[in-house]
């Protein structure tokens, strides 16, 4: 069979998979974010962005992790997931600590929000005995986690990504060598979703032939999660800090100081090869008063702008308000201006909930 007609027939199994519903993909949590990006696709390569403590982490964390395992979890639905989590930034066990205090956070309604030096007793920080509790049952929403994620820290290459993916792809299907030294792929579940998190890109270890180099580094292995998206259908979602040149003076006293693509720390490639580039923005780092019609004076201190700055399956250009709960990693869309210009009570119960909680 040629390869376009392998094309072609691929092509009308996509189709009638969109007819039958499955190719609606794993809710992300974000129901703004949903409309423009379609949720958690198989065969899609996500590019996050942001400046430090912006919250990118988080909402990858978020988007592709916990709100899509939950719905999995709360829905008898066919699709399925598994995520790779190349933890380069953090190491597990506070990653641990923090996905610990989230749910704390959430089954006790917002009443206990634990920092990790609390989790760890450190400094003069305790637990009460119901914090210790709330932090038992955790334990158990931490292990149902790790049936679906896979979380890899250390020392990580290119080389070494590329041969433990290889490795993924052979336990999921049948890889099969071609004479050429390519190879096809053919996945035992096509309701199996496998997402490939790398957080972040700026920390990964060049192989020895990049000489040191990370920016070799960074674009082989940008160009090697594009063979694995459009071999295998994985799904790369790699988290990228900015330049620091976004808070440097000249862009302080612009007016729209917002990403751009060109922002993105040590390569240029990963938001050339990404399907889909979203980055987060703090504006009260930049001075402003007003951002998208959102008062900083008021919603300042959580306030989040996520811009989706590239979309090649659909519309770019979208910003969407967002809070965030830095102590337990957690995003929340906000309400559009519209209604909270409208509506005092939402103000009033948006700034109790944040305010409370940050």
């Amino acid at each position: 069979m040629s390869d376009i007609q392998k094309i072609k027939d691929r092509f009308w199994q996509e189709v009638e998979r969109g007819k039958q519903g499955l190719n609606e993909g794993l809710p992300m949590g974000f129901n703004r974010l949903t409309k423009v990006i379609c949720n958690v696709q198989k065969g899609r390569y996500d590019l996050w962005g942001g400046g430090t403590g912006t919250g990118k982490s988080s909402a990858v964390l978020d988007a592709y992790v916990i709100n899509p395992i939950e719905y999995m979890l709360a829905n008898d639905q066919p699709l399925k997931l598994r995520v790779k989590y190349y933890n380069l930034e953090m190491a597990t066990m506070p990653l641990m600590a923090k996905l610990m205090a989230r749910r704390v956070f959430e089954q006790s309604e917002g009443k206990y929000l634990l920092s990790v030096n609390k989790i760890f007793g450190r400094g003069n920080y305790r637990l009460s005995a119901e914090e210790d509790r709330l932090l038992g049952e955790a334990q158990d929403y931490f292990d149902m986690l790790t049936q679906y994620v896979e979380f890899v820290d250390g020392s990580v290459s290119p080389l070494f990504v590329y041969k433990d993916l290889l490795a993924l792809a052979n336990e999921i299907g049948t890889v099969t060598k071609q004479e050429n030294g390519h190879w096809d792929f053919v996945q035992h579940d096509p309701n199996l979703i496998v997402v490939v998190v790398i957080d972040h890109v700026g920390l990964i270890t060049p192989n020895k032939d990049h000489g040191g180099n990370k920016k070799k580094a960074i674009d082989d292995l940008s160009e090697m999660l594009i063979k694995f998206r459009n071999r295998c259908g994985f799904s790369p979602v790699v988290v990228s800090q900015f330049n620091r040149s976004i808070e440097g003076m000249d862009r302080k006293s612009n007016a729209h100081p917002d990403p751009q693509l060109s922002d993105f720390k040590d390569s240029g490639n990963p938001a050339q090869d990404a399907d889909t580039v979203v980055a987060l923005f703090n504006p009260i780092r930049h001075r402003l008063s007003t951002h998208n019609g959102y008062d900083m004076n008021t919603y300042g201190s959580f306030y989040r702008g996520l811009s989706v700055l590239k979309n090649r399956d659909g519309i770019d250009n979208v910003d969407i308000a967002m809070g965030f709960i830095g102590a337990v990693g957690k995003l929340k869309e906000l309400p559009p201006v519209s209604d909270l210009e409208s509506r005092p009570d939402l103000v009033k119960k948006v700034l109790n909930y944040f305010n409370t909680n940050t």
